[in-house]
């Protein structure tokens, strides 16, 4: 039991019964910024789940995009 319980994301499980959120970014906007298409979907959904909160606005999301797609493999 304690192996399944270590295995789940503790950060889906906070987002379960929650609308998905509208990405602040086309994927065009993120193409023409140097995210690769195969990361585009992801960054995206990183970055719907950033701008829920309200705190950052569009250019500081901007800047985090690229060190998003860095982080995925």
């Amino acid at each position: 039991m304690a192996r399944f319980v270590w295995s789940i994301d503790p950060l889906a499980v906070t987002r379960l019964g929650q609308e998905p959120r509208d990405a602040p970014f086309t994927p065009g906007e993120l193409a023409r910024i140097g995210i690769p298409a195969r990361k585009i979907p992801r960054v995206q959904a990183e970055l719907a789940r950033l701008a829920a909160d309200g705190q950052l606005d569009r250019r500081a999301l901007l800047a985090l995009a690229p060190e998003i797609a860095r982080q995925l493999l």
